[in-house]
């Protein structure tokens, strides 16, 4: 067997259609096997892909008792067969030859590991004006996946395909990471000497969440598990990671001092100000301005206020040994 793709679902109804077509054309012509791991959805992705699948022979469908992508890989890495492994997800949209090229570049370039750029796109203007946010580095920093589109070797990558040694030479997913999981995977690749290669010939187009409510929480709990993913793994930690946290840090005390000197109220505005340049820059229309003057701070103090979360759990967690 040439390739094996395990893909983690859980209520995505509203993607998996489209999502589902790009991965079945995707890997034909290719010796392949794909694995749908459920995690026990209630809006009828299951049901969906339980019809979906019949007529794929090369397609099995499997519950995923845990409900955690970790669970999910886990479960059924042994199932498979594959020379090279994959693990995707259910709202994104794969190129025709996404596997192709990767399995391609795994053979003739110097990496262990390849993936893509990915290109944030929404269903509605709202998720289209979320999707600019996720792109620029005022949004995201330093994401290389989410802001460059150049042939580059990087720490982590979304949707990657393994080779199976590679797998079986440092373990799989951390089950006590419920977000974050591939990034750990990733960043513990690399301190084995692993080479990760991000091609701009396997850029997807992932589907971003369309409400703020949703954006929130997604980022909230990458934020929570990302000072764990770095106690587990010190190789991928840079000082830029802490930025999220500290600027949520000072916003709140300068919000606290400003009642016994105003002066502090200066930091806001000047973030603030910024949050106006980056809306107007990445923005052609008034309402996706607007709009985006509320998702730059979403993305900000979720994330940061998930890591002071999760810094303050550790801590925790060191007082009561």
């Amino acid at each position: 067997m040439l390739l094996s793709v395990i893909i983690p679902t859980r209520n995505e109804i509203k993607y998996i259609k489209e999502s589902f077509l790009s991965i079945i054309e995707s890997t034909m012509h290719i010796e392949s096997e794909i694995f749908f791991v459920d995690g026990q959805s209630t809006d009828g992705t299951y049901e969906w892909l339980k019809n979906a699948i019949t007529n794929h022979e090369n397609c099995q469908l499997r519950i995923n008792k845990d409900k955690i992508v970790s669970f999910a890989f886990n479960s059924v890495f042994n199932e498979t067969n594959g020379k090279y492994i994959s693990r995707i997800d259910g709202h994104t949209i794969y190129p025709k030859t996404y596997f192709r090229d990767a399995i391609n570049i795994l053979k003739n370039k110097k990496a262990d590991v390849v993936g893509g750029p990915a290109n944030h796109i929404g269903k509605t203007w709202k998720g289209n004006a979320i999707a600019n946010c996720m792109m620029n580095p005022f949004g995201v920093g330093n994401s290389k996946f989410r802001i460059l589109k150049v042939e580059s070797y990087v720490d982590t990558v979304p949707f990657p395909i393994y080779k199976r040694s590679v797998l079986e030479h440092i373990g799989l997913y951390d089950e006590e990471l419920i977000k974050n999981q591939d990034d750990e995977l990733n960043y513990r690749c690399r301190a084995n000497g692993y080479k990760i290669l991000m091609s701009p010939r396997l850029i997807t187009n992932y589907i971003v969440r369309e409400r703020l409510i949703d954006l929130w929480k997604q980022y909230f709990f990458y934020g929570v598990f990302k000072p764990l993913v770095f106690r587990k793994v010190m190789y991928g930690f840079q000082f830029y990671h802490l930025i999220p946290a500290m600027h949520t840090f000072f916003s709140l005390i300068a919000v606290i001092l400003t009642f016994f000197n105003p002066y502090f109220f200066l930091y806001l505005i000047i973030y603030f100000i910024f949050d106006i340049i980056f809306s107007i820059i990445y923005n052609n229309s008034i309402k996706n301005f607007f709009f985006s003057l509320l998702v730059y701070p979403c993305l900000h103090y979720s994330y940061g206020s998930g890591m002071c979360i999760g810094y303050i759990k550790r801590f925790m967690k060191l007082l009561t040994r």
